[in-house]
């Protein structure tokens, strides 16, 4: 065959005409008599560099040079890649009309090559004329081809699991050489699967399978997947997939359900392009219910062809690798994952302790089910503050990592656990290398914001909130992060507001009233604030809103009703310094119950102390553990606690408030006032201070009358 390599290679070329394909650089297409041939990215690649190079041999080499730079491949890739290019032009290898191999050494170009410029100058009799305008016209994929807004990247070297044992995937456009244009990312929700089950309860699959989904297409380069916990925003909702790809930013709609009768299994996917609101793809499967891990492979590989994401060779091959091959061990997971991911309180994470304790039963080297026990340990001691979870949670994250240690989930649990042990360092990095690598990542955004805050880099870390919530504007815990953050710094005012679209996005939260409370409380609307505890308690009870409705009762001068509210959250939460300080507290406002107070005092005092074993920076901690021996009459310990406390939260309105506390035990009005002086500066309401028993003895002392007007007709800016 004749060919003209150094036209081919001509920089001047604006493409290659292959025998009868038309390969248009500019316009990243491959075309045949008109007709558009779809090809992924690596597949074009390798295809421009055969072209480039004809008539010569490129070595295996070669090939990893320029087609996977950087990137560390074997010659069985390469054979792949090339499998894959020939399929889609329909060359047949035993009688190679493009691309000939050479075996053990690499590939080269057997048809002839010419310079795409040169073609539009003077095209080759016979050779059919194609202009740059054939781009314009309709064709059976059109809707592929518009570009979606945002690609977000992922630094975790992995990629979508791929069961070995699966069967082949969908193949939506097999069949139709047609075109193989290298498309832009692609951006995805995946809502929960709905349970059609006779019986019921199955919901937790469907719920499972899309997080599941969610995750490992996420893992995709490419592909822009929305939050888990946004998409899973619509649940039960009646709205139409225009709307909810609206809200979400994403253009496909992945819906479904899941139906299990006994052993058979019947999962049904579509996926909705919204551009258009057609159907791109849909299946059904039926199934026993010992195929679902292949039935969950088929649905994600059967999506990412229609989607047409590229896997680079590194991701191809970490494709291959499954997190279990354990049936029942993967159910089990999809079941503690729906409890975990879930807006949890504390029965919620015990369960998915349980879910996540058989998984490992039936499968010991499961990574993923460790990575879930060491976030449900973090994210225990978050809420009770037992140090035991915290040794718990660093075992099995010890274990996920000595596993896999490239899981991001693993990467995320610790992250969290560094978090609230006060390794404030450590997870910056974690969650910095995640947002360097998905810059759509809400909960990196929102770990890295908490990092920065427990590092006192305040407007770093309002930032990155505020990051968090634009990346995913409908992301729960984005927006209750950012609303944490908020009334932390005293801005209770905004706070509320962030609280309230949270109790929109998931109105059967108990946690979400219980911080919409927590904010009304510090904003003077006891009223308000015991509605949202008793909207919270109906819903879940909690140690959180069980301590924050004993609150308004103790600022109302209800002191009985507190010390019941607050002896109830001690049952839940037994491991808690703060619930047996609030409890102290009420009961010494009467003096038949200052004995038990003390008592409640020293037992607080040793839990705060096991807390600070966890996480020695805990400035409100150390403060607290101060105020409890001021009331016990501990005062060599006080001002030993109270400067640490300082030291480590000069700019923690809580910690000036209890400072204040402590220097109304030695009745120095003068230091309360300068420390209350402090406290209102960062943020402290007013109203709270005109309303806290503690203060009764300022009430008449003009300096206090002063601050309180002061506060109430100056309340605190914003830190933006």
């Amino acid at each position: 065959m004749d060919s003209n390599p150094s036209a081919a290679t001509s920089p001047a070329s604006t493409g290659y005409q292959v025998d009868d394909l038309i390969i248009d650089l500019g316009q990243q297409r491959v075309t045949r008599a008109g007709n558009d041939i779809p090809l992924p990215h690596l597949s074009f690649e390798l295809l421009v560099t055969l072209a480039r190079a004809a008539p010569d041999l490129v070595s295996f080499d070669q090939l990893t040079e320029r087609v996977w730079p950087g990137l560390v491949i074997t010659p069985e890739t390469i054979s792949q890649r090339v499998k894959l290019v020939r399929d889609a032009l329909g060359d047949d290898p035993h009688a190679p009309r493009y691309i000939a191999g050479v075996r053990g050494r690499g590939y080269r170009m057997v048809a002839t090559v010419r310079p795409l410029a040169d073609r539009r100058r003077s095209s080759p009799a016979g050779a059919p004329i194609e202009e740059a305008g054939a781009a314009a016209r309709p064709r059976v994929l059109g809707w592929l081809g518009g570009i979606l807004a945002v690609a977000l990247l992922l630094a975790a070297p992995w990629a979508i699991s791929r069961y070995l044992r699966g069967p082949q995937p969908a193949e939506p456009f097999a069949g139709a050489p047609g075109s193989v244009v290298v498309q832009p990312p692609r951006t995805i929700a995946v809502l929960p699967l709905l349970d059609m089950s006779p019986a019921g309860g199955n919901a937790y699959l469907g719920d499972g399978l899309a997080q599941e989904l969610s995750a490992r297409l996420a893992r995709i380069r490419g592909l822009r997947v929305a939050a888990r916990t946004s998409a899973f925003v619509f649940k039960d909702r009646r709205a139409d997939v225009r709307t909810i790809a609206q809200t979400l930013g994403v253009r496909h709609i992945l819906e479904g359900s899941v139906r299990r009768d006994g052993d058979h299994l019947r999962v049904t996917a579509q996926l909705i392009d919204t551009s258009s609101g057609y159907n791109v793809w849909s299946q059904t499967y039926d199934r026993t219910w010992q195929d679902l891990l292949a039935i969950e492979d088929d649905l994600a590989r059967s999506i990412i062809g229609t989607l047409q994401v590229v896997l680079s060779s590194e991701l191809a091959q970490r494709a291959a690798q499954p997190p279990t091959t354990h049936l029942v061990a993967f159910d089990l997971y999809l079941a503690g994952l729906a409890k975990l991911h879930g807006p949890a309180g504390v029965t919620q994470l015990e369960e998915a302790d349980e879910t996540f304790h058989q998984a490992l039963a039936q499968d010991p080297k499961f990574a993923l089910a460790y990575a879930g026990l060491c976030q449900r340990y973090a994210m225990g001691y978050d809420q009770t503050r037992d140090a035991a979870l915290v040794t718990q949670a660093e075992a099995a994250c010890g274990q996920a990592l000595k596993l896999d240690d490239s899981l991001r989930e693993v990467s995320a649990a610790l992250g969290h656990l560094y978090l609230v042990s006060g390794r404030n360092v450590q997870a910056q990095a974690i969650f910095r290398n995640a947002i360097r690598g998905d810059p759509g990542d809400a909960d990196g955004y929102v770990g890295l914001g908490e990092a920065y805050d427990g590092q006192q880099r305040t407007a770093e870390a309002e930032h990155s909130y505020r990051q968090a919530v634009d990346v995913e504007p409908t992301y729960w815990a984005a927006q209750t992060a950012l609303g944490n953050f908020l009334f932390r710094h005293g801005r209770s005012g905004a706070a509320v507001a962030t609280y309230r679209r949270v109790t929109e996005l998931i109105p059967a939260s108990p946690l979400a009233f219980n911080n919409l409370g927590a904010a009304l409380e510090m904003s003077g609307d006891f009223q308000g604030a015991a509605t949202a505890f008793e909207r919270s308690l109906a819903l879940e009870p909690t140690r959180s809103a069980y301590s924050n409705s004993g609150t308004v009762y103790y600022f109302l001068g209800r002191y009985a009703d507190a010390a019941r509210m607050f002896s109830r959250a001690t049952e839940i939460a037994g491991e808690d310094h703060r619930v047996w300080g609030n409890l102290a507290d009420a009961l010494w406002q009467t003096e038949a119950g200052r004995v038990q107070a003390q008592s409640d005092y020293r037992r607080a005092m040793a839990l705060a102390q096991r807390s600070l074993e966890v996480n020695p920076k805990d400035a409100v901690t150390w403060i607290q553990l101060a105020y409890y021996s001021a009331r016990v009459g501990d005062t060599d310990r006080v001002q030993r606690y109270a400067s640490r406390a300082l030291a480590l939260g000069s700019d923690d309105m809580f910690v000036h408030y209890y400072t204040a506390l402590i220097a109304l035990e030695r009745r120095d009005s003068a230091a309360a006032l300068d420390s209350l002086s402090h406290a209102v500066g960062l943020g402290y309401p007013a109203q709270l201070l005109r309303a806290a028993p503690d203060f009764a003895s300022l009430r008449s002392n003009v300096r206090f009358q002063q601050l309180l007007a002061q506060a109430e007709k100056s309340p605190p800016g914003s830190i933006r």
